[in-house]
């Protein structure tokens, strides 16, 4: 039996201009507030320990709870970061959001029904033609996002 979450996931795709930390922190406040249960990929042990590490000590006056997902992950984790591949990972069922680093490249958007994937390249009339002809070709719903100013999203799709 497929998994629902194979057939029909929403991709949004974001180019951003500003750090992807400070964007993360902005979101992860969200996904808080909201007790959304969100899986951050980033790339390496490297981006994983500075993510870490931001989200703990970043506003001396608050911290963005969350886990690293080698941990001792409990249902009131609603955030949890990883590293590497999401396909070769197990248990990360209450998952549904994947939030995927500018680092991170995946090749398919199965097990969760919303990917964020966010890009810090430029975003060209090109990019974007070959960018909705594959999510199209494959029937992938998707949204297109430009960050124009910092924080500031258009849609251009």
């Amino acid at each position: 039996m497929k998994d629902k979450f194979q057939i029909n996931p929403e991709v949004f795709l974001y180019f951003i201009k500003s750090d992807f930390k400070e964007i993360l922190l902005r979101l992860s406040n969200k996904i808080l507030e909201e007790c959304d249960n969100s899986l951050i990929n980033l790339e390496n042990d490297s981006d994983l320990t500075e993510v870490d590490k931001y989200l703990w000590i970043k506003d001396k006056n608050n911290f963005i709870a969350h886990k690293i997902f080698d941990e001792n992950i409990s249902e009131l984790d609603n955030l949890v970061l990883f590293k590497g591949s999401y396909e070769k990972m197990k248990g990360f069922g209450k998952f549904k959001k994947l939030i995927v680093s500018p680092n991170v490249k995946i090749t398919k958007f199965k097990f969760f029904s919303r990917f964020m994937l966010f890009s810090d390249t430029t975003l060209t009339i090109d990019v974007l033609k070959n960018l909705k002809e594959k999510l199209i070709r494959n029937k992938i719903n998707y949204k297109i996002f430009y960050e124009h100013d910092n924080f500031k999203w258009k849609l251009v799709n």
